[in-house]
C-alpha cells in the first residue's frame, strides 16, 4: 500500500536502519506471489559474521498481511540451512509497515494513545520514536513471524524505527465515529521497522 505522507518528520531510534543495511553483504532473495499480495525475503551477511534479514513487497508489489507471510519465511528458514546459513545466527529483522494490516494496527494505536496525540500536537519527533516502539510492540503487529522463528529458539522484538513521515487517519476504515471524528489526525506512515533477536525465554526491556 502506499500512504499520502504530509510531514516530513525523520525519527532515529538507536542504530539507523539505513546505516544497517550498508554493513552488509546479499546472499540470497527469495520472492513469493501469495493470496493477498507479494512478499520478497533478502538475506545478508554482516561483516561481522552475523545474519540479517530484509522482509517487503516484491517490486511494484502489495505487500501481503503478516500471516500470510509466515510459511514463505518458515521456508526461508529451511532453505537458509541448505545454503549453509544458521538461522541461529540471525540477529536483525528490517521491514517497512506497508503491510495493510500492520499499519493499520499502528494506526488505530496510535489514534488510542494520549501520549501519540500530544506528541502530534507539540510536534515533538523524538518522543514519537520511541512511542511507535512500543505500540508496534504491544500491538504484536509483528507477533506473526515468531511462529516460524521459534523452531529455532530465537523470536524478534521491534527495537528501533525511522518515521518518514506521517499521513490522516482517515486513510484507513474507521472503527467509530471516533475515528471519523478524528480524521486528520496524523499517524506514521510507511514506517521503516528494525527488529533484534532474542533466545526465547529472555526477557526483552
Amino acid at each position: 500500500m502506499r500512504f499520502r505522507v504530509f510531514i516530513a518528520a525523520f525519527v532515529w531510534v538507536l542504530a539507523p536502519i539505513c546505516a544497517v543495511a550498508q554493513a552488509t553483504v546479499s546472499a540470497k532473495t527469495w520472492s513469493f506471489a501469495l493470496p493477498h499480495g507479494t512478499l520478497e525475503i533478502e538475506v545478508h551477511l554482516s561483516r561481522e559474521g552475523g545474519i540479517e534479514m530484509h522482509i517487503g513487497p516484491t517490486q511494484q508489489g502489495i505487500e501481503a498481511p503478516i500471516a500470510e507471510q509466515v510459511q514463505p519465511l518458515k521456508k526461508v528458514l529451511e532453505e537458509m540451512l541448505g545454503l549453509g546459513l544458521d538461522p541461529h545466527k540471525l540477529d536483525y529483522v528490517s521491514t517497512r509497515t506497508w503491510s495493510r494490516d500492520a499499519a493499520e494496527k499502528l494506526a488505530r494505536a496510535c489514534a488510542d494513545s494520549d501520549a501519540w496525540r500530544l506528541s502530534v500536537k507539540d510536534h515533538n519527533w523524538k518522543a514519537q520514536g520511541a512511542l511507535v516502539i512500543s505500540l508496534l510492540n504491544q500491538t504484536g503487529a509483528y507477533e506473526p513471524y515468531n511462529d516460524a522463528f521459534k523452531e529455532y529458539g530465537i523470536r524478534v522484538r521491534v527495537s528501533e524505527v525511522e518515521i518518514p513521515g506521517l499521513t490522516y487517519l482517515s486513510d484507513f476504515p474507521p472503527r467509530d465515529s471516533r475515528d471519523r471524528a478524528d480524521a486528520k489526525l496524523g499517524v506514521p506512515a510507511a514506517t521503516y521497522v528494525g527488529m533484534r533477536f532474542s533466545g526465547i525465554g529472555t526477557v526483552s526491556k
